[in-house]
C-alpha cells in the first residue's frame, strides 16, 4: 500500500509466474508492458518441484476452485436473505466467514491462474514452431462457462422476458462499478445501471444473442485447433490435445476465481455497513460511511478509541487525494501534485489525436471495426449518446464491465495484456480488441469516427 493506494511488485509477480513458465512472450501476455529491470528466471530445482507436483496438482486445482466458486455461491446467496443492515452479531460473523472464504477462494485463484497461463503459453510453443504464432490468441475463445458470458447471457433473458429482474440481481448483483472498492456499490444495493442495460439489449437484434455468439466462438476455436492439430506432427499431437484441455478446464475456472473473490467481498462489504449502523448508534464513528476507514480487525473488536483513529485516516486521506501517483515506478513513487495530474490529463485531451493519426497498443481480439468512439469512465454512467454499436474507449475495466461488450463494436482500453479481463471478454463476445493503448481515453476524443484493428493493435482517428 503506498500513501492508500494498492499496488503490486511486477518482478514479485514475476518471480511467482516463473516458476510455471519463464520465457518472454509469457510474461508479456500476462504483464503486458507492465515497467521491470528485466525479465526474471526460475530455479531450475524450483521448476523441477513443481512439474513432478503437476500431475497431482491439477485436478485438485480444478476440483478446490469449482467447489469454492460453487460454496460461496450459496453462502453469499443464505447470507442476504435476511434484509440489510443485520444485528450487529451477525454482521461480524459473515464478515469473519466473508475474510476466511476471500483467503481460501484467493489460494485457488492464484494457482489457477498460473495454470491457466501455463496452458496458454505451452499452446503459444506449439503454434510458433508450426508457424502459426499469431493463432494462439485468436484461439483463447470459445470456452463455455465463463463467468461474464453467464451474466450477460442471464441479463439478455431478463430483456427478453425470460428471466426475471429480481431473479437476476439474486444471481449476480455482486457485480458493480469499482467491484474490488469495498466502499462501492454492488448491483444489489443499486439496480439502476442494470435496468439501463437491460433497456440497451431490448433493441438488439436476436443474432446479437450471448449464447449465439457463444456458438459462432466454440465453433471457431474447433476450426483452429484442427488447424493446428494438422500443423503439429503425428507424435506430439497427444501432447497438443492435452494442452486444449489444460486451457479449456483453466481459463475459465481464472474467472471462477475472480468472481468468487468479488462474491466474498460483497458478503463482507454488506456487513460492513450493517456494522456502520450500529457503530454511529454507538457513538463509534460519526458516520456510517466512515466504516470503510476501519480495518477488518478493528471491526470485529471494536477498540475504545475507533473514532480517533478513523478521524486521523480521514485526515490522511484528505493529504493523500491531493496527489497521484505514476502508473509504474522503482522505489518509492514520485508524488504528483492533482494540480499537476490535472495539467497532464488537459494536456492529453491538448493533444487529442486528430485526424489521419494513430495510436498504437496491443491486439487483444482480432478483427477491424470502423464505429463511433465513446469515452466511458464510469460504466454506471453510460450516457444517452454511446449507441448500441459504438465503439467503448475506456482506462481500464473489471467484470462489472462486462455487460457493455454486447452493446459495444469493439473496445480501446489504456492498459490490460492479452490475458487482461477487457481482452478476455471481447474475444468471448466476438469484438475487435486493443489494450495497453496508452492514454487512449484521453487522447482519442469522444465521438470521433475510428478504426480499431485488433490484429495489429492500431487505433485510427478518421475524422
Amino acid at each position: 500500500i503506498f500513501y492508500g493506494r494498492p499496488t503490486a511488485n511486477v518482478d514479485t509477480w514475476r518471480r511467482i509466474h516463473v516458476g510455471f513458465t519463464a520465457d518472454e512472450g509469457a510474461q508479456h501476455h500476462v504483464f503486458g508492458d507492465a515497467a521491470s529491470d528485466a525479465l526474471v528466471d526460475a530455479k531450475p530445482d524450483r521448476r523441477e518441484r513443481i512439474a513432478a507436483q503437476r500431475a497431482k496438482m491439477l485436478p485438485l486445482a480444478a476440483e478446490g476452485m469449482a467447489r469454492e466458486r460453487r460454496n460461496i455461491g450459496q453462502w453469499w446467496a443464505e447470507s442476504l436473505q435476511t434484509p440489510i443492515p443485520w444485528e450487529a452479531d451477525r454482521a461480524r460473523t459473515i464478515l469473519s466467514a466473508g475474510l476466511e472464504r476471500f483467503e481460501r477462494a484467493d489460494r485457488f485463484h492464484i494457482l489457477v491462474s498460473l495454470l491457466s497461463m501455463e496452458a496458454m503459453t505451452d499452446l503459444a510453443r506449439v503454434a510458433e514452431r508450426a508457424g502459426l504464432a499469431d493463432l494462439p490468441n485468436e484461439m483463447m475463445v470459445g470456452y463455455p462457462g465463463m463467468e461474464e458470458f453467464e451474466t450477460t447471457a442471464m441479463l439478455w433473458a431478463v430483456s427478453r422476458g425470460e428471466e426475471t429482474f429480481d431473479s437476476f440481481l439474486t444471481t449476480h448483483g455482486f457485480h458493480g462499478s469499482q467491484e474490488g472498492e469495498i466502499a462501492s456499490a454492488s448491483w444489489r444495493e443499486d439496480p439502476r445501471p442494470v435496468r439501463d442495460l437491460v433497456d440497451r439489449y431490448a433493441a438488439l437484434g436476436r443474432e446479437e444473442a450471448p449464447l449465439i455468439r457463444e456458438e459462432r466462438s466454440i465453433q471457431r476455436r474447433a476450426e483452429l485447433e484442427l488447424q493446428l492439430r494438422k500443423r503439429t506432427p503425428a507424435p506430439e499431437r497427444a501432447d497438443l490435445d492435452e494442452i486444449f484441455e489444460r486451457a479449456a478446464t483453466f481459463l475459465p475456472l481464472r474467472e471462477a476465481g475472480r468472481a468468487s473473490l468479488t462474491i466474498a467481498l460483497d458478503a463482507m462489504r454488506g456487513a460492513a455497513r450493517s456494522l456502520g449502523t450500529a457503530l454511529v448508534r454507538e457513538g463509534r464513528i460519526r458516520h456510517e460511511s466512515e466504516v470503510f476507514l476501519a480495518t477488518a480487525e478493528e471491526l470485529l473488536d471494536p477498540p475504545k478509541n475507533l473514532l480517533d483513529r478513523v478521524e486521523e485516516r480521514k485526515r490522511l486521506r484528505e493529504i493523500y487525494v491531493g496527489f497521484d501517483l505514476p502508473e509504474a515506478w522503482i522505489g518509492m513513487p514520485e508524488k504528483i501534485p492533482t494540480a499537476a495530474a490535472e495539467q497532464g490529463a488537459l494536456e492529453d485531451r491538448a493533444s487529442s489525436l486528430t485526424p489521419g493519426e494513430n495510436l498504437e497498443g496491443l491486439g487483444a481480439s482480432s478483427g477491424q471495426y470502423v464505429g463511433t468512439a465513446r469515452v466511458v469512465l464510469d460504466p454506471n454512467a453510460l450516457s444517452d449518446d454511446f449507441q448500441n454499436g459504438d465503439v467503448l474507449v475506456a482506462p481500464s475495466t473489471d467484470p462489472s464491465w462486462a455487460a457493455l461488450f454486447l452493446i459495444a463494436g469493439a473496445v480501446v482500453i489504456d492498459t490490460g495484456s492479452n490475458f487482461s479481463h477487457a481482452a478476455i471478454v471481447a474475444r468471448e463476445m466476438g469484438i475487435p480488441a486493443v489494450v495497453a493503448a496508452p492514454g487512449a481515453s484521453r487522447r482519442i476524443p469522444d465521438g470521433a469516427r475510428i478504426c480499431v484493428d485488433g490484429k495489429t493493435g492500431t487505433v485510427s482517428i478518421l475524422d
